[in-house]
């Protein structure tokens, strides 16, 4: 995986993440995945593939509610820079919010009280609603 070798196994990793959409993973998500389809690809491997991406910004990485450390595949069109983000309590599931109401916050929090909130960094914590229709 060292330097731009477009390998095998990278081929392969890039079809996980295009095929994941917006769907949070683990690195062993990873692991298991590519290991039901054939292709061995060490568990050091894809951490140090998705941690490049990661610094690259074309997959974001996050730890949810439980502390385990999730990625998400992030399309080019999707800027986590200007929204915000909420993150289900019960399947962990990362979600995109675009919404005026939450920059009217933003814009509240600076003008009033200085405080500069990061969208990137903002994640409002709470139960999504297919966990809500599951509990029902």
């Amino acid at each position: 995986m060292r330097g731009e070798y477009n390998t095998r196994q990278k081929r392969e990793l890039q079809s996980f993440l295009n095929e994941r959409g917006l769907r949070q993973f683990t690195v062993d998500d990873v692991v298991f995945e590519l290991e039901d389809r054939g292709e061995k690809v060490g568990r050091s491997t894809v951490y140090r593939y998705l941690e490049q991406l990661a610094e690259q910004g074309s997959i974001r990485k996050y730890q949810n509610v439980r502390g385990v450390t999730q990625y998400q595949h992030v399309p080019e069109q999707l800027d986590c820079e200007h929204h915000f983000h909420m993150m289900c309590s019960k399947c962990g599931c990362l979600l995109h919010v675009d919404c005026k109401l939450m920059t009217t916050l933003a814009e509240h929090l600076m003008e009033d009280h200085g405080f500069k909130l990061d969208p990137r960094e903002t994640i409002l914590v709470g139960v999504c609603e297919e966990c809500r229709k599951d509990s029902e």
